[in-house]
């Protein structure tokens, strides 16, 4: 069964290991330009193109928004960690399980099991409260 949100993409969405530390570093903080993400990135041996070039990518990728104040743009998420979660298991659906949901989600609760029990019991009740929501 395909569930009728997802969507097939023309283009797989990919992210690398700076593009997720942006993103995590712009949900703590929201609304930065380049050079201040730079700065909290400390300890990574990248220049402040580098950062400018990932900000773009995650533009492009309709993951911020940007907003130009003075010669700068100040970037901004569009979506959640649990939207971006979300998308990235749409993808994993679409490339591997042809869409289908089922399979994705039944590895995810084996590994769940398999991993942690109780998160497999928290699992449950999140999914008792949204079936009881309106």
């Amino acid at each position: 069964m395909r569930f009728p949100r997802l969507r097939r993409r023309a283009r797989r969405l990919e992210l690398g290991a700076l593009e997720l530390d942006v993103m995590s570093l712009l949900w703590t903080e929201p609304a930065l330009d380049a050079r201040t993400v730079l700065e909290r990135l400390q300890g990574r041996r990248i220049t402040l193109s580098t950062v400018q070039v990932t900000l773009e990518r995650l533009h492009r990728k309709s993951l911020v928004s940007r907003e130009k104040v003075g010669r700068a743009y100040r970037y901004t998420p569009k979506v959640t960690r649990e939207g971006l979660i979300g998308l990235l298991i749409e993808d994993v659906a679409e490339r591997v399980a042809d869409g289908a949901l089922e399979p994705v989600i039944s590895g995810f609760v084996d590994l769940l099991g398999e991993y942690s029990p109780r998160l497999l019991d928290e699992l449950e009740t999140s999914a008792k409260r949204r079936r009881e929501k309106p």
